[in-house]
């Protein structure tokens, strides 16, 4: 999946939607945060949550120096979206593969219980972040630049279409999705290799390989903490706690030691007890909205406070936590309410 999110990238696709949304914004501050928003939510639900914050975030610093707008609203967009869409789709999270496994749910089934959550998650994630950044968006920003970015070469496009389509099609079926996104970025590589070779070792070199020995290393503190018993809490978790509480827990658990080994412990758990579905998503809300609380409870979150501090945005994770507490408790609730 970072592979195509870096295919995009290279094809400008990002830039390209980022000058339409500056240029469609005008001058208002809160039209561009809509707009942000709404390219967050697609990129996170078609593309992963990590393709929000490694690429579309760097995009979006950049759209920003169009104008005079203040950055803060639209980084904390790209964060807070990055985990509040991400159990839109089951290819919009990595965590979902680590919850669920080879016991995937199919995707009717999976909208059937998580699209309304969703849809909650996304919503009171927006309103709180409109009402924390509201002076900012009430006033209208300067335009320095409203020219557009090149349009991306329409085989870029038509393989990233291609690349949602099958995604989804191989979830509906409940088929391989690992499989299917590997097949999809040798695609994604092919094609750019064939309209320029250039680009290949800018596709070799953007890809953030270093989530790659983090994630190993994750898998490691999952094996300790199963060892010092954290399998049997969890299953003495699902077992007599009700749906609310499961959530809950988990998205503690998430910001305490990464969503991450928190998604495979209850993964494991999971595979062991096959609970009823509501238990089940309920875990997954909480492994996938709980992190929205500290900068500390999923890797897109730790990936994004780096990219915004290396582009010059003095961010600290105490502001991020103000704004987590402010937003998440409200967003969680309500989306474990919703799972009826």
């Amino acid at each position: 999946m970072l592979a195509l999110a870096e295919f995009a990238k290279i094809e400008g696709v990002f830039d390209w939607a980022a000058s339409h949304a500056v240029r469609a914004a005008g001058t208002s501050s809160l039209r561009l945060f809509a707009i942000i928003y709404g390219v967050g939510i697609l990129t996170t639900a078609l593309l992963s949550n990590d393709a929000t914050i490694v690429v579309l975030t760097p995009a979006v610093i950049v759209a920003l120096r169009r104008t005079d707008a203040p950055a803060l609203p639209y980084l904390f967009a790209c964060a807070f979206i990055a985990n509040a869409a991400s159990f839109i789709l089951p290819i919009s999270n990595p965590s979902n593969l680590l919850v669920f496994g080879s016991a995937m749910p199919g995707l009717g089934t999976w909208l059937r219980w998580l699209i309304v959550p969703s849809v909650i998650a996304v919503a009171v994630t927006a309103v709180g972040l409109g009402l924390l950044f509201r002076e900012s968006l009430r006033k209208n920003h300067a335009m320095r630049d409203d020219s557009l970015a090149d349009r991306p070469a329409p085989s870029a496009l038509a393989t990233l279409a291609i690349a949602a389509l099958v995604l989804i099609a191989v979830s509906a079926r409940n088929g391989p999705l690992g499989t299917a996104a590997l097949c999809l970025a040798i695609l994604a590589t092919l094609v750019l290799g064939i309209r320029r070779r250039s680009g290949l070792p800018s596709l070799a070199s953007g890809i953030q390989w270093p989530i790659v020995p983090l994630t190993a290393a994750l898998f490691v503190i999952v094996t300790a903490v199963d060892n010092a018993g954290a399998l049997g809490w969890t299953r003495t978790l699902i077992e007599h706690t009700p749906p609310l509480a499961i959530g809950w827990a988990l998205a503690v658990a998430s910001n305490i030691a990464n969503n991450l080994p928190a998604g495979l412990n209850t993964g494991e758990t999971l595979t062991a007890l096959h609970p009823d579905a509501q238990k089940a998503f309920a875990a997954l809300i909480g492994v996938n909205l709980g992190p929205n609380l500290t900068t500390n409870g999923s890797l897109a979150t730790i990936l994004w406070l780096a990219i915004v501090r290396k582009s010059g945005e003095n961010i600290s994770p105490l502001s991020f936590l103000r704004a987590g507490l402010f937003i998440t408790p409200i967003a969680l609730t309500l989306a474990l309410l919703a799972l009826r």
